[in-house]
């Protein structure tokens, strides 16, 4: 397999700085009250559904790895804020709750739910694996964009035609898997491998194309959208497949099953409000990629 595995000297820093992170636990350097979504009223009966011992707290502590714009990240003014922040606050306020959220590392946040210190999980990736110990709300499906700069010529029908190209990806993703996997059929078929460079985070996989160290990025759609949508001047999608990788939703604990199904219901009822949708569109997010059934458990990779 001819894969050419390029990790630019510029992230060492940057993956230092990861791995620190990550081993460090949980983080509560933000810890704030979710922003409340506006016109949003207590719905009684699905309040009712909600187990009594989150009725009683009043509020859910949710833990949140804000890594990836716009789905959860932090901005300048060092406020955790995104699609699902706004979503999981808007669920809330329909079940008469509030939400808090506790900053912490990717590694820490199952543990943490295990061990009672979240209620629950912000956003996480719905694998059936994880689904042993994490009850997921799907709201949204993760596709892939093949993402570019407004400046060049190339043109992508099908992924196929990223043979021979430098390529960027997040490490860690379930991207690279499709990359190892297209990179050996173009080989097979006579063609030039991808030349594949990994990044620590989304950000610096989309910098990579700003810099002119990689020719297309491929990321989640999410990410590729709301760059597209809000830096117009600096990237443009070449590609969308729609076949989502994974799907992404609200975790969880066996003790909050009941409260899975809540949660649920709440969205199903801001879906048929139009918050959903309009969430979706505030934060640049493609239709293509909603889940507006809120399955749960519904990942099957």
């Amino acid at each position: 397999m001819r894969i050419t595995l390029r990790i630019p000297a510029a992230t060492a820093i940057a993956t230092t700085a990861c791995l620190l992170a990550l081993f460090g636990g949980v983080s509560h350097v933000r810890a704030a009250e979710a922003p409340p979504v506006a016109n949003i009223k207590a719905d009684d009966k699905l309040a009712a559904m909600v187990p009594k011992y989150y009725r009683d707290h009043g509020t859910l502590t949710a833990g949140v790895n804000p890594d990836v714009a716009p789905i959860k990240f932090v901005n300048g003014d060092g406020e955790i804020v995104g699609f699902t922040p706004e979503l999981l606050s808007a669920a809330a306020q329909v079940l008469g709750l509030k939400i808090k959220l506790a900053q912490s590392s990717f590694d820490a946040l199952i543990p943490g739910l295990s061990a009672s210190r979240f209620d629950v999980l912000l956003s996480l990736a719905d694998f059936s694996a994880r689904q042993k110990v994490v009850t997921f709300v799907d709201y949204l499906d993760m596709g892939l964009t093949v993402v570019t700069t407004p400046a060049s010529a190339i043109t992508v029908k099908s992924p196929d035609d990223l043979c021979g190209l430098q390529l960027a990806l997040p490490r860690g993703t379930a991207s690279m898997e499709k990359a190892r996997a297209l990179s050996d059929k173009c080989v097979g078929n006579g063609k030039k491998p991808l030349t594949i460079a990994t990044y620590p985070d989304s950000n610096m996989t989309m910098l990579s194309l700003s810099t002119g160290a990689s020719q297309v990025a491929w990321v989640d759609s999410p990410v590729g959208y709301y760059n597209a949508t809000r830096f117009p001047a600096k990237y443009k999608i070449v590609h969308y497949n729609r076949e989502a990788p994974y799907g992404i939703g609200f975790g969880v604990d066996e003790k909050g099953k009941q409260l899975a199904l809540a949660i649920q219901q709440a969205l199903i009822k801001l879906q048929k409000d139009g918050v959903y949708d309009a969430l979706m569109k505030k934060w640049g997010l493609d239709i293509k990629d909603a889940k507006p059934l809120f399955p749960i458990n519904g990942g099957e990779r």
